[in-house]
This record gives C-alpha cells, sequence and structure tokens, in this order.
C-alpha cells in the first residue's frame, strides 16, 4: 500500500478491519511491523480489499503436524497473515479467496529467501476459521492459542 491508495471508503463489516486500515496500516508499513497489500477497483486507487504480513516465530513444540517437530530448532520462523478483509460491495465474488492465494504464494516465495516454516492466521471466528480451512488447508493450533490456525510451507 503507499499513500495514493485511498482507504477511506472500505467496509468489510468488521469495524477492526476497517479501522487498521483507516488508522494503523500506514504506520504499520513504514515501521517494518507489517506490509500491507491491496486491491483497488479498475482503474481507480480505492482500496477494496487488502492483507497483511509480518513476521514471527513460534516453539517447536506449538509446530504442526508434530512430525515437523523432529531434529528442528527450538523456535520456528513463521509468516503471519494479519488483517484481511474485502469490502462488503464485493463480496461473495471469490475476491477474498484470491487474497488468500496472494498471500500464501508470497510466503512460499519469500520463505526461498528468509526462511519460513509456516503461515499463522488468527481468526476473528469460526466463520473465518472455516474459511482458512476450507480453502487453504489451515489447521488448528489449540496448543499455542484457541484461535491461532497454521499452514506448513513444507
Amino acid at each position: 500500500m503507499d499513500e495514493q491508495h485511498e482507504p477511506s471508503d472500505l467496509d468489510c463489516g468488521e469495524r477492526s478491519i476497517n479501522e487498521y486500515l483507516l488508522h494503523k496500516a500506514h504506520k504499520a508499513q513504514a515501521a517494518k511491523h507489517a506490509v500491507v497489500y491491496v486491491i483497488c477497483l479498475k482503474g481507480t486507487r480505492r482500496v477494496v480489499g487488502y492483507y497483511t504480513l509480518s513476521n514471527g516465530s513460534i516453539m517447536r513444540a506449538h509446530v504442526t503436524p508434530r512430525s515437523r517437530q523432529r531434529n528442528s530448532p527450538a523456535q520456528h520462523p513463521v509468516t503471519i497473515l494479519g488483517r484481511m478483509g474485502v469490502d462488503l460491495a464485493i463480496q461473495r465474488n471469490g475476491y477474498a479467496i484470491d487474497l488468500l492465494q496472494d498471500a500464501i504464494e508470497r510466503c512460499i516465495n519469500a520463505a526461498e529467501t528468509v526462511g519460513s516454516t509456516a503461515v499463522l492466521v488468527h481468526p476473528l471466528n469460526e466463520r473465518l476459521a472455516d474459511f482458512y480451512a476450507r480453502h487453504a488447508g489451515f489447521a488448528a493450533c489449540p496448543d499455542l492459542s484457541p484461535i491461532t490456525m497454521m499452514l506448513a510451507l513444507q
């Protein structure tokens, strides 16, 4: 996302997702806490969807599946798929799936340059948890957190 994008009209139906894009995304990106990827309506700079990626780590004991824990470091580098939202006006047209696929592709490509063994996501509710499981194969990680899901990159 850059300064020319117009995020002010985004309404994905979840206040925290809208507010993050409006008030925190530029600061987080400038501070290198996250990178924000957006989609816009054709021929415009109006943001109608976005997601964020950042780095993190988890302890070996929380890696799933457990077979990936054997002979591995104490901490595993991961990529965190942070906030993601699509404007209500274009929901149910496949844009969320497209954003998710783009995010995973970026994670896979980045893992070739900077180590990352998995993608983590923290869905806001069960409907979103089902979305991540159904469309990308994310699995729940109850030992890590009740809301955390993981997708292994190997």
